[in-house]
């Protein structure tokens, strides 16, 4: 049985979550976040002594979400080309159901870097090693050019994230709705991870 306690925080970070993500750090006010939450201020308070504690949980959640899984995935044992699959899956299901998200992390790590550092180096540990063995490996196979892990994991997030960030201006410019979106991200799907291995083929 869930207490009192736990009930309100849980309330306060889901409404903390639906305010940062919309309005980003500096946009947000602990009012508007009560408000959603259905609490009081001095309620709010009592659980979250500053909005820059409250954020910084809302903050690592979503970076945990955003990159955690993907970077165990990087990590396994997989086949490389099945690493690159198995991500872009992820990042499609994942991305669609929280579309606010990319932009979400990519604003507030351009405009308070020092202050989310603390939360990238608990959760952005990258297991360069393994992926660099395997780039290695595949390049001495002749299946891939040389490539660095650096510029393997660019066009492996970029290429999978970056229709998420314009998708906006995608949806505004070209008159889709959220489902022609979706259609098009799944079709997408289908052929992105070819591209991507293309990319570095010999």
């Amino acid at each position: 049985m869930i207490n009192q306690k736990d009930n309100t925080e849980e309330k306060v970070l889901s409404a903390a979550r639906i305010v940062f993500l919309k309005r980003g750090y500096t946009g947000a006010r602990m009012e508007g976040i009560a408000k959603t939450a259905g609490v009081n201020k001095a309620l709010l308070n009592y659980y979250y002594r500053s909005k820059e504690k409250l954020f910084k949980q809302v903050f690592q959640e979503a970076f945990r979400e955003f990159i955690q899984d993907v970077i165990k995935l990087l990590g396994s044992d997989l086949p490389l080309d099945m690493k690159v699959y198995k991500i872009v899956d992820f990042y499609t299901y994942m991305l669609l159901k929280n579309p606010d998200l990319p932009i979400f992390v990519l604003s507030e790590m351009r405009e308070g870097p020092d202050m989310l550092a603390d939360v990238f180096l608990k959760y952005g540990n990258f297991p360069l090693d393994i992926l660099e063995e395997q780039l290695a490996e595949a390049h001495e196979a002749g299946y891939i050019k040389r490539t660095s892990v650096y510029t393997f994991l660019m066009n492996l997030m970029s290429l999978t994230v970056f229709p998420f960030i314009v998708s906006p201006l995608m949806e505004n410019l070209f008159k889709w709705d959220k489902n022609e979106f979706r259609e098009i991200i799944m079709e997408r799907k289908k052929v992105l991870p070819e591209m991507i291995i293309n990319t570095f083929k010999s």
